[in-house]
């Protein structure tokens, strides 16, 4: 399992501040590190290599951290799906789907194991990246 970086989520966060405006800027280091870090504590300590549910954590710790200024649904996604391809899998949901799953999961409206759920019926891996 290929796991993305401090450094990595940094330049994808000021990529996309870059891209489509806002603040610039880290707002909590220790909450950004704890988010990343909960993917792979689930791989290592739940001995689970499950694509979809380690992308869906960090999508979901990443949203709630709100360690960035600004962008915070932006890089979570931006990070889970980086997550994804970096580990050969696919995304499948369109813009609306994500841009509404992400707002729900900001709001409050969504749990993990929803969201979860969710990246399971998106994400595609190793045969199943031939179905449709």
């Amino acid at each position: 399992m290929t796991f993305l970086s401090l450094d990595e989520v940094h330049s994808l966060h000021d990529r996309l501040i870059e891209r489509y405006g806002g603040l610039s800027g880290l707002r909590d280091e220790g909450a950004l590190q704890s988010a990343l870090l909960a993917a792979e504590n689930r791989h290592w300590y739940e001995s689970l290599d499950e694509l979809p549910v380690l992308a869906a954590t960090y999508a979901y710790h990443l949203v709630k951290a709100h360690a960035f200024s600004d962008g915070n649904k932006r890089v979570a996604a931006a990070t889970a799906f980086a997550f994804v391809y970096a580990n050969g899998g696919e995304v499948g949901a369109s813009e609306d789907e994500i841009v509404e799953t992400f707002l729900e999961m900001a709001a409050g409206e969504l749990s993990r194991q929803e969201v979860e759920d969710i990246f399971r019926r998106w994400v595609r891996t190793g045969d199943s990246l031939g179905e449709v």
